[in-house]
């Protein structure tokens, strides 16, 4: 199976002619999925010691990321972070206006997979938006966070949409498919949007999707943020 990617303007440099690639029509597994190809057939590992084992690793990097330890394995790297602004030097953590973030990046053996992972370029879906940026004005992060209550902007291609349609619009998406609708557009035109993400937003993953119905026609078109964000509560 191989990657497919289209590129777009890449809105992060200066230079007019530079692009970027957007990965298209991946899908994703699940734990399921990964329990059930471990236990495939000729394995002699059952699906309960597989549950097991990867529980007990689970609750391993919770504890030390508990205790204020980074975690540094083969298959991940992750240190603390701390979000939030300080008045000044003598300003100490205060929970009501700074949080505890985890960084998350692949190790050695995740990055020597991608370098065996094929590639194919495709075109783009026509007509279909683009968001390519989520800045968080809050925690002063792009495509990493969404803050429950804060300003954020949202820059892309074809973001227009009818806000008073409630098909169209700004989409949150967390893992157990339920969405939540931006409510609250301060600005907007085709190439940026700077809305009020919802206060009440559990905290979770989210994908953002932008939908958008085209003049003269009765299907909706979607455009996923290639990252996902974190919310916190």
């Amino acid at each position: 199976m191989k990657i497919k990617y289209y590129l777009i303007e890449n809105l992060m440099t200066p230079a007019p002619d530079d692009c970027r690639a957007q990965v298209t029509g991946y899908e994703s597994v699940t734990e399921k999925e990964i329990i059930e190809y471990i236990t495939r057939k000729g394995s002699s590992i059952t699906p309960a010691a597989v549950k097991a084992n990867y529980e007990e690793i689970i609750g391993a990097h919770e504890y030390f990321l508990q205790q204020g330890y980074g975690v540094n394995t083969e298959f991940l790297n992750v240190r603390p972070a701390i979000q939030g602004v300080f008045r000044d030097k003598d300003d100490k953590f205060d929970p009501a206006r700074h949080r505890i973030r985890f960084r998350a990046t692949l190790g050695k053996r995740y990055n020597r997979t991608s370098d065996e992972v094929k590639t194919e370029k495709t075109e783009p879906v026509v007509n279909a938006p683009l968001p390519q940026a989520l800045e968080d004005i809050a925690s002063a992060t792009v495509n990493e966070t969404v803050t429950p209550g804060g300003t954020a902007t949202l820059t892309g291609v074809r973001l227009k949409f009818r806000q008073d349609d409630p098909q169209q619009g700004i989409f949150l998406i967390a893992p157990d498919k339920t969405e939540r609708r931006v409510e609250r557009i301060l600005s907007h035109n085709a190439a940026q949007v700077v809305f009020l993400i919802p206060a009440d937003l559990p905290a979770d993953e989210y994908s953002l999707e932008v939908r958008i119905l085209l003049k003269g026609s009765k299907e909706i078109k979607k455009g996923t943020l290639p990252d996902k964000l974190t919310a916190n509560s």
